[in-house]
């Protein structure tokens, strides 16, 4: 850090108190920082991820609501979309396991853009972790459902299930080598 720039105007806040609406003391600026910063391959490897979630769920969830048969899949053999979709393996607690899966991916996507990972409350990080891990044990539970009971796979749920992974690792990784704003001043 250069002589005479505090650690306020190292983050592109100015000097504490310098001018309307900034901070007027130490506690006012720890609230403006973010809890953590991850590496910066993460924000944008987990937001493209969600993006990828989103748009694999969004046709599962289409399909759901119109016909399996829009599934561009084998019916045949052990790939068989339709059965799978169809199956009573389909809802978890009433609803529609697609829906939950395009509702996770949103809500993950808003949890792992790049504004959501440099937050300042530290409980953004926390709900990101329990939605990552709540996604993966549902997975671990559907490629149960899918590989033991049907004996049957669908290749766009098994895509959903290797992203919802993917972010999980993303994610703990993310969260594991993020270092804390004042860290990251001091080695600067």
């Amino acid at each position: 850090m250069a002589p005479g720039t505090s650690s306020q105007q190292k983050l592109g806040r100015g000097a504490a108190g310098s001018g309307p609406g900034d901070p007027e003391g130490p506690e006012d600026a720890t609230a403006l920082t973010p809890a953590i910063v991850p590496p910066r391959w993460v924000p944008i490897t987990s937001t493209i991820i969600c993006v990828l979630a989103v748009l694999d769920s969004s046709y599962l969830t289409y399909a759901h609501f119109s016909s399996a048969a829009v599934l561009a899949c084998s019916t045949k053999g052990f790939v068989d979309c339709a059965l799978v979709t169809t199956s009573v393996y389909s809802h978890f607690l009433g609803l529609p396991v697609a829906v939950l899966g395009l509702v996770w991916s949103v809500g993950m996507l808003v949890l792992c853009n790049p504004w959501a990972w440099r937050a300042a409350s530290p409980w953004v990080g926390r709900i990101r972790l329990l939605g990552s891990v709540t996604g993966a044990v549902m997975v671990i539970w559907l490629m149960y459902a899918e590989l033991v009971k049907l004996r049957h796979l669908c290749e766009y749920c098994t895509l959903v299930h290797i992203l919802t992974i993917a972010l999980f690792i993303v994610v703990v990784f993310g969260t594991a080598l993020a270092v804390h704003p004042e860290d990251e001043l001091a080695t600067d």
